[in-house]
């Protein structure tokens, strides 16, 4: 939940060259942290040397949340929470809508917890 609210940066490893075309220096450094965590430990070697092409064509979706991640990554369709963490290291104008997803999937009424104004409290949708 940390890194998904606060996407630290780790900037020791400069952003290779075969992704400078498309992707953000910001968004790279947002990968070097996120893989730290499990089980992302070699998303960035996958994002770089194995399937730079692919990511990109998924960076550049309209909608990328609703889009399988390249290779073995889009095994995290069935782990939505984890597949928002790569969402918010690179696309993080899309992570809004694919938290509005995850929260219409995940909790009981999510629905309304979504489309609820600012007339209603957690009391009056649960």
């Amino acid at each position: 939940m940390n890194f998904l609210v606060n996407c630290p940066l780790t900037t020791d490893t400069p952003r290779p060259s075969v992704l400078k075309d498309w992707l953000p220096e910001v968004a790279w450094y947002s990968v070097q942290s996120l893989i730290k965590i499990e089980p992302f430990e070699q998303f960035a070697t996958h994002l770089e040397k194995e399937m730079p092409r692919r990511f990109n064509e998924w960076y550049n979706e309209l909608a990328p949340e609703n889009c399988k991640l390249p290779g073995d990554w889009k095994v995290l369709d069935k782990a939505p929470f984890q597949k928002m963490l790569v969402t918010r290291c690179l696309r993080p104008d899309r992570v809004t809508a694919q938290l509005n997803t995850f929260i219409r999937s995940t909790l009981p009424k999510g629905d309304s917890f979504v489309d609820c104004d600012n007339s209603s409290s957690a009391d009056d949708i649960l």
